[in-house]
């Protein structure tokens, strides 16, 4: 199954937590809807491939996925 932003499930599976943490942080990044972004329609078009605003459905599927896939990862205390 493809993800937003040309990802399938099966490529997360294969990244390493800190590819997919970089994932999220980019995700996180995006401007939250097109109507408040400075962006001209122009730029939107020409970069219509990527996740630009979080009130896409492809960003709330690309979003959804890394978090689950992160959950499922081993996690390490942090030590001080």
């Amino acid at each position: 199954m493809k993800m937003g932003n040309g990802l399938a499930r099966e490529e997360l599976e294969q990244m390493t937590t800190g590819a997919l943490l970089a994932r999220l942080k980019r995700l996180r990044w995006c401007e939250d809807d097109q109507e408040w972004s400075d962006l001209t329609e122009e730029e939107v078009s020409s970069v219509s491939q990527l996740i630009l605003f979080k009130s896409e459905d492809t960003w709330k599927t690309a979003f959804s996925e890394v978090k689950e896939v992160l959950s499922r990862r081993e996690h390490a205390d942090r030590k001080p």
